[in-house]
Protein backbone atom coordinates (compact mmCIF):
# COMPACT_ATOMS: atom_id res chain seq x y z
CA UNK A 1 0.00 0.00 0.00
CA UNK A 2 2.73 2.51 0.84
CA UNK A 3 4.56 1.94 -2.48
CA UNK A 4 1.32 2.60 -4.38
CA UNK A 5 0.81 5.96 -2.61
CA UNK A 6 4.35 7.11 -3.50
CA UNK A 7 3.83 6.16 -7.11
CA UNK A 8 0.58 8.15 -7.15
CA UNK A 9 2.32 11.28 -5.84
CA UNK A 10 5.35 11.09 -8.14
CA UNK A 11 3.70 12.34 -11.37
CA UNK A 12 2.29 15.43 -9.55
CA UNK A 13 5.73 16.48 -8.30
CA UNK A 14 7.22 15.95 -11.75
CA UNK A 15 4.48 18.10 -13.33
CA UNK A 16 5.04 20.94 -10.85
CA UNK A 17 8.80 20.77 -11.40
CA UNK A 18 8.39 20.82 -15.18
CA UNK A 19 6.05 23.83 -15.02
CA UNK A 20 8.48 25.66 -12.75
CA UNK A 21 11.40 24.98 -15.12
CA UNK A 22 9.40 26.16 -18.15
CA UNK A 23 8.33 29.33 -16.35
CA UNK A 24 11.91 29.99 -15.24
CA UNK A 25 13.17 29.48 -18.78
CA UNK A 26 10.58 31.90 -20.18
CA UNK A 27 11.56 34.54 -17.62
CA UNK A 28 15.24 34.15 -18.45
CA UNK A 29 14.52 34.43 -22.18
CA UNK A 30 12.37 37.51 -21.57
CA UNK A 31 15.06 39.20 -19.50
CA UNK A 32 17.67 38.43 -22.15
CA UNK A 33 15.39 39.90 -24.77
CA UNK A 34 14.83 43.06 -22.76
CA UNK A 35 18.55 43.38 -22.08
CA UNK A 36 19.33 42.89 -25.75
CA UNK A 37 16.77 45.44 -26.88
CA UNK A 38 17.89 47.82 -24.16
CA UNK A 39 21.42 47.87 -25.41
CA UNK A 40 20.30 48.71 -28.89
CA UNK A 41 21.51 52.12 -29.97
CA UNK A 42 19.42 55.02 -31.23
CA UNK A 43 20.96 57.76 -33.33
CA UNK A 44 19.88 61.34 -32.76
CA UNK A 45 20.81 63.89 -35.45
CA UNK A 46 20.71 67.72 -35.32
CA UNK A 47 20.65 69.32 -38.83
CA UNK A 48 21.49 73.09 -38.93
CA UNK A 49 19.79 75.39 -41.49
CA UNK A 50 23.03 75.93 -43.40
CA UNK A 51 23.50 72.13 -43.62
CA UNK A 52 27.28 72.50 -43.34
CA UNK A 53 27.83 70.33 -40.31
CA UNK A 54 25.63 67.62 -38.88
CA UNK A 55 25.58 66.81 -35.19
CA UNK A 56 24.60 63.30 -34.21
CA UNK A 57 25.11 61.01 -31.27
CA UNK A 58 23.97 57.60 -30.22
CA UNK A 59 22.09 56.68 -27.05
CA UNK A 60 20.83 53.35 -25.79
CA UNK A 61 17.17 52.58 -25.26
CA UNK A 62 17.84 52.01 -21.52
CA UNK A 63 18.93 55.63 -21.13
CA UNK A 64 15.94 56.88 -23.12
CA UNK A 65 13.61 54.81 -20.96
CA UNK A 66 15.32 56.10 -17.81
CA UNK A 67 14.88 59.76 -18.81
CA UNK A 68 11.27 59.20 -19.87
CA UNK A 69 10.53 57.54 -16.54
CA UNK A 70 12.35 60.35 -14.72
CA UNK A 71 10.34 62.94 -16.64
CA UNK A 72 7.06 61.19 -15.76
CA UNK A 73 8.08 61.00 -12.11
CA UNK A 74 8.94 64.73 -12.09
CA UNK A 75 5.60 65.60 -13.71
CA UNK A 76 3.61 63.43 -11.25
CA UNK A 77 5.56 64.73 -8.25
CA UNK A 78 5.10 68.35 -9.37
CA UNK A 79 1.38 67.83 -9.88
CA UNK A 80 1.09 66.23 -6.43
CA UNK A 81 3.05 69.11 -4.88
CA UNK A 82 0.78 71.67 -6.56
CA UNK A 83 -2.34 69.88 -5.31
CA UNK A 84 -0.94 69.69 -1.76
CA UNK A 85 0.07 73.36 -1.89
CA UNK A 86 -3.45 74.40 -2.91
CA UNK A 87 -4.91 72.22 -0.15
CA UNK A 88 -2.51 73.79 2.37
CA UNK A 89 -3.52 77.28 1.22
CA UNK A 90 -7.21 76.44 1.61
CA UNK A 91 -6.56 74.98 5.06
CA UNK A 92 -4.57 78.09 6.01
CA UNK A 93 -7.42 80.34 4.89
CA UNK A 94 -9.87 78.23 6.89
CA UNK A 95 -7.63 78.38 9.95
CA UNK A 96 -7.38 82.17 9.64
CA UNK A 97 -11.16 82.39 9.45
CA UNK A 98 -11.50 80.11 12.49
CA UNK A 99 -8.90 82.19 14.32
CA UNK A 100 -10.96 85.33 13.70
CA UNK A 101 -14.06 83.59 15.06
CA UNK A 102 -12.16 82.27 18.07
CA UNK A 103 -10.70 85.71 18.74
CA UNK A 104 -14.15 87.31 18.71
CA UNK A 105 -15.41 84.59 21.08
CA UNK A 106 -12.43 85.19 23.35
CA UNK A 107 -13.22 88.91 23.48
CA UNK A 108 -16.81 88.17 24.47
CA UNK A 109 -15.54 85.58 26.95
CA UNK A 110 -13.23 88.17 28.47
CA UNK A 111 -16.07 90.67 28.88
CA UNK A 112 -18.29 88.01 30.41
CA UNK A 113 -15.53 86.97 32.80
CA UNK A 114 -15.03 90.57 33.91
CA UNK A 115 -18.77 91.01 34.50
CA UNK A 116 -18.93 87.77 36.53
CA UNK A 117 -15.92 88.84 38.58
CA UNK A 118 -17.48 92.27 39.22
CA UNK A 119 -20.77 90.66 40.22
CA UNK A 120 -18.97 88.39 42.67
CA UNK A 121 -17.10 91.37 44.16
CA UNK A 122 -20.42 93.21 44.57
CA UNK A 123 -22.01 90.18 46.23
CA UNK A 124 -19.21 89.62 48.72
CA UNK A 125 -20.11 92.53 51.06
CA UNK A 126 -23.78 91.51 51.00
CA UNK A 127 -22.94 87.90 51.81
CA UNK A 128 -20.59 89.02 54.58
CA UNK A 129 -23.27 91.30 56.08
CA UNK A 130 -25.90 88.57 55.99
CA UNK A 131 -23.40 86.12 57.47
CA UNK A 132 -22.74 88.51 60.36
CA UNK A 133 -26.46 88.69 61.09
CA UNK A 134 -26.98 84.96 60.75
CA UNK A 135 -23.88 83.70 62.59
CA UNK A 136 -23.77 86.48 65.16
CA UNK A 137 -20.06 86.95 64.50
CA UNK A 138 -17.96 89.61 62.80
CA UNK A 139 -15.33 87.09 61.71
CA UNK A 140 -16.12 86.94 57.97
CA UNK A 141 -12.59 86.27 56.78
CA UNK A 142 -12.99 82.52 57.09
CA UNK A 143 -15.82 82.58 54.53
CA UNK A 144 -13.39 83.14 51.68
CA UNK A 145 -10.59 80.87 52.90
CA UNK A 146 -9.94 78.51 50.01
CA UNK A 147 -7.73 75.47 50.42
CA UNK A 148 -5.28 75.37 47.54
CA UNK A 149 -5.44 72.15 45.57
CA UNK A 150 -2.39 71.24 43.49
CA UNK A 151 -3.59 70.09 40.10
CA UNK A 152 -0.65 68.84 37.96
CA UNK A 153 -2.69 68.91 34.77
CA UNK A 154 -3.78 72.48 35.47
CA UNK A 155 -0.17 73.57 36.07
CA UNK A 156 0.90 72.17 32.71
CA UNK A 157 -1.48 74.43 30.78
CA UNK A 158 -1.05 77.46 33.03
CA UNK A 159 1.40 79.18 30.68
CA UNK A 160 -0.69 78.70 27.55
CA UNK A 161 -4.23 79.39 28.79
CA UNK A 162 -5.81 82.89 28.89
CA UNK A 163 -5.75 84.63 32.24
CA UNK A 164 -9.56 84.75 32.23
CA UNK A 165 -9.58 81.00 32.81
CA UNK A 166 -7.82 81.48 36.13
CA UNK A 167 -10.14 84.36 37.04
CA UNK A 168 -13.12 82.12 36.45
CA UNK A 169 -11.47 79.38 38.48
CA UNK A 170 -11.04 81.79 41.38
CA UNK A 171 -14.64 82.99 41.08
CA UNK A 172 -15.77 79.37 41.00
CA UNK A 173 -13.87 78.66 44.22
CA UNK A 174 -15.36 81.72 45.91
CA UNK A 175 -18.84 80.70 44.80
CA UNK A 176 -18.24 77.21 46.13
CA UNK A 177 -17.12 78.40 49.57
CA UNK A 178 -19.87 81.04 49.71
CA UNK A 179 -22.46 78.26 49.62
CA UNK A 180 -21.56 77.47 53.22
CA UNK A 181 -22.31 81.04 54.20
CA UNK A 182 -25.54 80.93 52.21
CA UNK A 183 -26.54 77.71 53.99
CA UNK A 184 -25.89 79.39 57.35
CA UNK A 185 -27.99 82.37 56.29
CA UNK A 186 -30.75 80.07 55.03
CA UNK A 187 -30.84 78.14 58.31
CA UNK A 188 -31.00 81.42 60.19
CA UNK A 189 -33.85 82.67 57.99
CA UNK A 190 -35.74 79.38 58.36
CA UNK A 191 -35.45 79.51 62.14
CA UNK A 192 -36.32 83.21 62.21
CA UNK A 193 -39.33 82.63 59.95
CA UNK A 194 -40.51 79.84 62.23
CA UNK A 195 -40.10 82.07 65.28
CA UNK A 196 -41.93 84.93 63.57
CA UNK A 197 -44.76 82.70 62.46
CA UNK A 198 -45.20 81.37 65.99
CA UNK A 199 -44.75 84.72 67.74
CA UNK A 200 -47.63 87.19 68.15
CA UNK A 201 -46.86 89.77 65.50
CA UNK A 202 -50.04 91.28 64.02
CA UNK A 203 -53.01 93.44 65.02
CA UNK A 204 -55.88 91.39 66.44
CA UNK A 205 -58.53 93.60 64.79
CA UNK A 206 -58.97 96.67 62.63
CA UNK A 207 -59.39 99.92 64.57
CA UNK A 208 -57.38 102.54 66.38
CA UNK A 209 -55.43 102.32 69.63
CA UNK A 210 -57.09 104.27 72.44
CA UNK A 211 -54.95 103.15 75.37
CA UNK A 212 -51.35 101.91 75.53
CA UNK A 213 -49.53 99.54 77.85
CA UNK A 214 -48.41 100.87 81.25
CA UNK A 215 -49.53 103.42 83.82
CA UNK A 216 -52.49 105.58 82.83
CA UNK A 217 -55.25 107.74 84.24
CA UNK A 218 -58.02 105.37 85.30
CA UNK A 219 -61.04 105.54 82.93
CA UNK A 220 -63.38 104.61 85.83
CA UNK A 221 -62.52 107.40 88.25
CA UNK A 222 -59.68 109.32 89.84
CA UNK A 223 -56.11 108.10 90.19
CA UNK A 224 -53.96 105.86 88.04
CA UNK A 225 -53.91 102.17 87.23
CA UNK A 226 -51.53 99.88 85.38
CA UNK A 227 -52.85 98.84 81.99
CA UNK A 228 -51.58 95.34 81.13
CA UNK A 229 -52.32 95.56 77.42
CA UNK A 230 -53.50 97.90 74.69
CA UNK A 231 -57.07 98.84 73.75
CA UNK A 232 -58.03 98.84 70.06
CA UNK A 233 -61.38 100.56 69.54
CA UNK A 234 -63.64 99.29 66.74
CA UNK A 235 -67.36 98.98 65.96
CA UNK A 236 -69.16 96.13 67.73
CA UNK A 237 -69.02 92.89 65.73
CA UNK A 238 -65.62 93.63 64.17
CA UNK A 239 -63.80 90.27 63.76
CA UNK A 240 -60.91 89.53 66.12
CA UNK A 241 -58.21 87.16 64.80
CA UNK A 242 -55.40 85.18 66.43
CA UNK A 243 -52.06 86.97 66.19
CA UNK A 244 -50.14 83.65 66.22
CA UNK A 245 -50.98 79.95 65.98
CA UNK A 246 -51.82 78.39 69.31
CA UNK A 247 -54.20 76.45 71.52
CA UNK A 248 -57.29 77.95 73.11
CA UNK A 249 -56.92 77.95 76.92
CA UNK A 250 -60.04 79.97 77.76
CA UNK A 251 -63.06 80.89 75.64
CA UNK A 252 -65.81 82.46 77.73
CA UNK A 253 -66.60 84.84 80.57
CA UNK A 254 -63.63 86.05 82.67
CA UNK A 255 -65.04 88.51 85.20
CA UNK A 256 -64.01 92.11 84.47
CA UNK A 257 -62.56 91.02 81.08
CA UNK A 258 -66.04 90.00 79.95
CA UNK A 259 -66.10 87.45 77.16
CA UNK A 260 -62.45 86.56 76.60
CA UNK A 261 -60.30 84.26 74.49
CA UNK A 262 -56.91 83.22 75.86
CA UNK A 263 -54.38 81.43 73.59
CA UNK A 264 -51.16 79.61 74.42
CA UNK A 265 -48.37 79.82 71.81
CA UNK A 266 -44.84 78.57 71.26
CA UNK A 267 -41.83 79.91 73.17
CA UNK A 268 -43.87 80.68 76.34
CA UNK A 269 -46.15 83.33 74.78
CA UNK A 270 -49.82 83.79 75.67
CA UNK A 271 -52.31 86.27 74.23
CA UNK A 272 -55.59 87.55 75.67
CA UNK A 273 -58.47 89.11 73.69
CA UNK A 274 -60.99 90.65 76.15
CA UNK A 275 -64.33 92.54 76.23
CA UNK A 276 -65.59 90.49 73.24
CA UNK A 277 -69.18 90.58 72.09
CA UNK A 278 -68.98 86.82 71.48
CA UNK A 279 -66.39 84.12 70.95
CA UNK A 280 -66.03 81.81 67.91
CA UNK A 281 -63.80 79.06 69.38
CA UNK A 282 -63.84 76.62 72.27
CA UNK A 283 -61.24 75.64 74.86
CA UNK A 284 -58.83 73.05 73.49
CA UNK A 285 -59.14 74.19 69.87
CA UNK A 286 -56.00 74.78 67.85
CA UNK A 287 -56.19 78.01 65.84
CA UNK A 288 -54.06 79.29 62.97
CA UNK A 289 -52.52 82.73 62.69
CA UNK A 290 -55.16 85.09 61.30
CA UNK A 291 -58.08 82.77 62.15
CA UNK A 292 -61.24 84.45 63.46
CA UNK A 293 -61.68 83.71 67.17
CA UNK A 294 -64.11 86.41 68.49
CA UNK A 295 -65.90 89.70 67.79
CA UNK A 296 -65.35 93.19 69.25
CA UNK A 297 -67.81 94.04 72.03
CA UNK A 298 -68.31 95.95 75.27
CA UNK A 299 -68.60 93.23 77.90
CA UNK A 300 -67.03 93.36 81.36
CA UNK A 301 -65.52 96.52 82.81
CA UNK A 302 -65.27 98.86 79.82
CA UNK A 303 -66.28 102.32 78.72
CA UNK A 304 -66.82 101.51 75.03
CA UNK A 305 -66.54 98.84 72.34
CA UNK A 306 -62.93 97.74 71.90
CA UNK A 307 -60.59 94.75 72.10
CA UNK A 308 -58.30 94.64 75.10
CA UNK A 309 -55.21 92.82 73.76
CA UNK A 310 -52.51 91.40 76.03
CA UNK A 311 -49.30 89.50 75.43
CA UNK A 312 -47.84 87.49 78.30
CA UNK A 313 -44.40 85.88 78.32
CA UNK A 314 -43.85 83.32 81.06
CA UNK A 315 -47.10 84.47 82.66
CA UNK A 316 -45.93 88.13 82.88
CA UNK A 317 -47.71 90.82 80.84
CA UNK A 318 -45.40 92.62 78.38
CA UNK A 319 -45.95 95.56 76.07
CA UNK A 320 -47.71 94.31 72.90
CA UNK A 321 -46.99 97.44 70.90
CA UNK A 322 -43.42 96.54 69.74
CA UNK A 323 -44.79 93.23 68.42
CA UNK A 324 -47.60 94.73 66.39
CA UNK A 325 -45.78 97.87 65.24
CA UNK A 326 -42.82 96.03 63.61
CA UNK A 327 -42.91 95.19 59.95
CA UNK A 328 -41.99 91.50 59.71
Amino acid sequence: MKITKKNDKLPLKIKISEKYQRLKHKIILRMEYIEKRGHEKMTIMFIPHNEKKLVNFQISKFIVTFFVALFVIIIVTSAYAIVKDNAAKREEAELLSNYSDIRSHLIRFEKLTMSVEKLMKDLRPEIEELYKLAAGSDDVGKIWNVESVDDPEFKKIKNIMPSEIFTLREVQQHMAVSTNAIKTIKNFIDVRYKVIQNTPSTYPNFGHITSLFGWRRSPFGHGKDFHTGIDIAAPPGTPIVATAPGTVVTAGWMGGYGYTVQLRHEYGFETIYAHCQSVAVSAGDFVRKGQRIAYVGQTGNTTGPHCHYEIRLGGVAINPYPYISRVW
